[in-house]
Formats: structure tokens, sequence, C-alpha cells
């Protein structure tokens, strides 16, 4: 920031002293030209004191010339108007205009703004990991930052790292062009704080100011959700599990129950929810009403954590598809997420290969449904989106195993309103699926039910729906499932063929964590990890011992669980709940 100089005049100015005779006397310094006039004015024809002086008087210029013996003053030549610098600038001979005091000095004006303010955190320890899930922009000429509402006016934000993340499917390529990519950025930031991210550049993004850059809805950092305690009367503990394994599915079941019960009337509980059943789906599947109303058990035993205030279940069959469009635009007309779902289903606009288990070009005797979010933001709507098919011979558990992934599917749409579109990037593999797969259980109608539904036998799927393989054995050690826990934390989901053992290790991992912690507790690990806590820390702060003590215990159980699965009392081993 710079400030006008207050600069001393180049010339000193030496007052004229006054004597009684009224003669004036002046001296004038001037650096190195110094000159001494006399008194007078000078004259044409008087003495001049120095041959070759010069003197400037009442606009006109006097030269000392020698005429014979004699210096005398040349007659005047009228000088060139110019305007005065400070340096040259005559001094006023007047009384002084009085000093002002401290308290009465002016403050000097800038001469530039001062730098914008800069919001700081006071935690400087915790690194939140925020991503802009609404403002799907071209990261080649888009930039995206975040400011904080402080007293009414946004200030930016310090960074700590920042990108974007690229081909997103809650991005449409084909509505967007190369808009597919979303911002994201680690910073420090305090819970409670309004957060926005403002974009220039190529961005679609709903609102805009007056320069035409688009800004995102307010947001602040989720309230951390405080898990309630287990509640049954089992007492399962990490120093006992590992030797009650046949205990856990009642103990995790009955707090289920309870749950659903406690968080019944609570606000979160009140989903805005819509459901259209077609009628070739109710034809196939007279009891389609069966999934519907297990999801809104899930939605109470999830109330606490953050979701969509608005959920919609759409189950139809291949040859209704046209009349099914034409009811999706009326039930949400401003955006395609559960058209482009159906259409990813049958295998349209996908780059998934054929015969993916994934897409389902033609009906060949199983259903096929998937979880969806509005992609604008996780936090505006989610769907499940349902395709029927006719039963084939032998396979009649197809249409039950369907209720059972609707709250499955819904469970994914909780992961995305934690963690954002991009939970992939964040949830750990066997939490993902094994969080979708309890959940499917926890919410049916009886404890014969749940057990039935428990998919405790691993295969192995290639990351595009392929290959899908089941392994031979039939028994299972802990060092196993403990390799494959680690693998799955630090590895993302859909890179390895063995990320499918989310689905059978990772349930029943999700079942002894339950048990010990409460049917809350490991959406609370979600939270913390989405705010930028490690996987470790967040599981000490919710479970009370640390992730290198609970691995070999779980491990252990998990063994136990998978194994049983291939005997001849996989149902019956189990404590029924009292």
């Amino acid at each position: 920031m710079r400030w006008p100089v207050l600069r001393e005049p180049c010339d000193t100015i030496v007052l004229m002293k006054r004597a009684i005779s009224a003669l004036v006397t002046s001296a004038l310094l001037l650096g190195n030209l110094s000159t001494l006039a006399v008194a007078a004015a000078p004259k044409a024809g008087s003495a001049c004191a120095k041959l070759s002086q010069t003197n400037l008087s009442a606009g006109y210029t006097f030269t000392c010339i020698k005429s014979g013996k004699k210096l005398i003053w040349s007659k005047g030549v009228k000088a060139p108007a110019q305007s005065p610098t400070p340096s040259q600038t005559p001094a006023k001979v007047s009384a002084p205009a009085p000093t002002p005091t401290p308290a009465t000095a002016p403050a000097p004006t800038p001469t530039q703004s001062t730098a914008p303010a800069m919001y700081v955190a006071r935690d400087q320890k915790t690194v939140h990991h925020l991503i802009a899930n609404e403002g799907c922009a071209n990261p080649s000429n888009a930039t995206a930052r975040l400011q904080v509402l402080v007293n009414g006016a946004w200030l930016p934000i310090s960074v700590i790292k920042s990108g974007w993340v690229n081909n997103q499917p809650g991005c449409p390529v084909s509505q967007l062009g190369k808009k597919d990519s979303l911002a994201w950025a680690d910073v420090y930031l305090d819970p409670g704080v309004t957060f926005r991210w403002y974009f220039t550049g190529e961005v679609n993004i709903l609102h805009r100011d007056n320069l035409g850059n688009g800004y995102s809805a307010d947001d602040s950092l989720q309230p951390l959700v405080i898990p309630h305690p287990v509640e049954n009367s089992y007492g399962l503990t990490w120093e006992n599990i590992a030797a009650r394994v046949p205990d856990i599915s009642a103990a995790a079941y009955t707090d289920a129950q309870a749950t659903i019960a406690r968080n019944s009337s609570l606000p979160g509980a009140d989903v805005k929810f819509t459901i259209y059943i077609s009628p070739g789906a109710a034809q196939l599947y007279p009891q389609v009403e069966n999934g519907p109303n297990m999801l809104k058990r899930t939605f109470a035993l999830y109330a606490k954590y953050p979701h969509a205030p608005q959920a919609f279940y759409v189950a139809t069959t291949m040859e209704e598809k046209d009349q099914t469009f034409a009811k999706i635009d009326q039930m949400y007309p401003s955006s395609p997420f559960m058209k482009d779902t159906l259409n990813a289903i049958y295998g349209i606009n996908t780059n998934l290969p054929a015969g993916s288990v994934y897409t389902h070009a033609s009906c060949a005797g199983s259903d096929s449904g998937r979880n969806t979010s509005d992609w604008k933001q996780a936090m505006i709507a989610s769907a499940v989106v349902w395709n029927f098919c006719p039963l084939l011979p032998g396979n009649p558990q197809s249409h039950i195993e369907s209720d059972h992934g609707v709250p499955h599917e819904y469970t994914h749409d909780i992961q995305n309103a934690i963690y954002g579109l991009t939970s992939n990037k964040l949830i750990p593999c066997w939490m993902k699926e094994g969080e979708a797969e309890w959940t499917q259980t926890a919410v049916s109608p009886s404890f014969s039910e749940y057990l039935e539904m428990q998919h405790f036998h691993p295969y192995y799927l290639s990351s595009n729906g392929l290959n899908y393989s089941t392994p031979t054995q039939t028994t299972w050690s802990a060092s196993e499932i403990s390799d494959y826990f680690k693998e799955a934390i630090v590895i993302p989901c859909n890179t390895t063929p063995r990320q499918a053992m989310s689905y059978s290790a990772g349930a029943a991992g999700i079942e002894a964590l339950v048990a010990i912690g409460g049917s809350e507790s490991f959406f609370g690990i979600d939270q913390r990890i989405a705010i930028g806590e490690s996987f470790q820390d967040a599981f000490k702060e919710v479970y009370g011992v640390t992730w290198d003590y609970a691995l070999p215990i779980l491990s252990e159980v998990v063994a136990q669980k998978l194994t049983h699965a291939n005997m001849p009392d996989a149902i019956t081993y189990q404590t029924r709940p009292a």
C-alpha cells in the first residue's frame, strides 16, 4: 500500500530581512546554480554584480552585460509562461498556517484499495475435503473458489489443495458437453459457518451474479451425529464378540427395530415420498408395495443423517418405458435423472459393455434396480428405480430380493448425501456395500426374513460388471479376511475383482459393528471421513478402540460368519431374539 510522501522543496528559501531603510535583501540557493541577486528589482541600464547573471522580474528576464567598463542589466526579454513544479513554486511570504495537532490531523488517503480480507478458521488442525456437488464445469476454462460468509460479506478462503474430479456421472455429458467435472478443495473450516462455491468461466449452475459468474447455494458443514448407544440386552463387546458369534444377528436386528421405533417421530423420518408403480409391474408382482414399505422404515432408521428431503420409487417394465417416462416428467420435471437411470439399466447411454450385471438390455429372469440422485446435488432428491421382469422357473426369490434391494439402493443415496456424489473416492469399499447389504436385512418385517436375506457367500466381479465368479473354498480364515479389509480401506471400490467381497465380508463386518455400537454407528464413521478425518481416527472416535485393535477381532468374526454360510446350520445356528 502506497501513501503520499511529504517532501521538502529542493530549494532553500532564505527569508528576506527587512531593514529600516526599506531595503529588502534576499538570497536564493539553487543547488549548484546558486546566484546572488541584489535586493532591488533589476532595471535596464542599472548596475549589476556579475557578468552573464540573469534575473527574472515581473515576467521579464534581465541579463548582466558589459557596457564599456561597466556591468549593467540588459533590456528585459519577456519570459515564456510555464507551469511551476513543486520545486519551482515560489513561497508566499505570509503568516504561516497553524500546524494541526495529532488529535485533529486528517488521516492520509491511500492511493489504492486495501487487499480483501481472508477467512481464517479457528480450527487449523482438521482438514475438510469439500466437493462442489452443485456446479458442473469445464476444468480447462473455469475457476472454482470457496467463499465464507462473514458479517454479510463473502470472504475468500485459503485452500490447502484443490482440483477437479473429472468425468462425473452426476454431470451428464450428453447435456453439458465438456462441463462434466466437479471442483474439490481441502480447507480448514469451522462447523456452522456458511460457505459457497464461486465460479468463473464455463459452469452449469443455477445461480448467477450481476457479472454472470456462477455460485452455489449456501452450505455449511454437516453437524456430526452422535450415534445412539446400542439398545439390546446382549452385551456384546470387543472383548467377547468373537466368542459369541451366534448372538450377533439377534443383537443387531433387535437394535435396528429399537432405532426405527425411536426415530420414527423425528423430522428426518418425514421424507416427501412419491411412488409410481406401472400396471405391468403390479401385474408381474402383486406384492410390489413391499419395497416402498421397507423404504419408509429405512427413512426412520437413518432419520438423523443427511438425506434428500424428497424421494421417489419407480417400478416399471421395459414394455412400458415410454408411458413411465411421461409419468416421471409429471412427478419431477426439472431433471431427467430418473429417466437417465432407467436408460442405463436398459444399456442405453452407458459405456458399460454388453452383458454387464449393471445393465439389462433384455429380461433374463431377474429384476434390476438402481439408486439415483439428482445430478445437481445429492441433497435435492433421490430415487430408487426398478425394472421388473417375469420370473423364470426355479427362481421364486427374485421379486422378494427386489423388495430388499429398495432399501439397499436408498442406503447408497444416504452415502451420496454424506460424501457427495463422489462417495466412491472416499468411502472404504467394504463399508460402501456392507452398509447397504446390512440395511436391506435390518428393515425386514421379521427376524426369519432378516436371516434369509443375508448374503454371506463371497463372489468376485470385475469393475465393469463382467467376469462374475464364486470362490470354491467353503471355509475362511481370519488372516484372509484381515488382508481383504486392509485392501478395501485403501483401494477404491470397482477397481479389483475382490471388491465384490464387500457384499459378503462387508455385510458381516457392519453387522458386528452394529451389535457393539448400534445401528447409527457406522454412518458416524462415514460422516467424519467426509469432513476430512482419516478412517483410523474416525473409527476410534465412534467405537472407542483403535482400528489396529479391532481388525483381528472383526476378521475372526467375519471369517466365522462366512464359513457358517456354507454349513447345514446356516440359518439355525443364530440365537433368536427374546
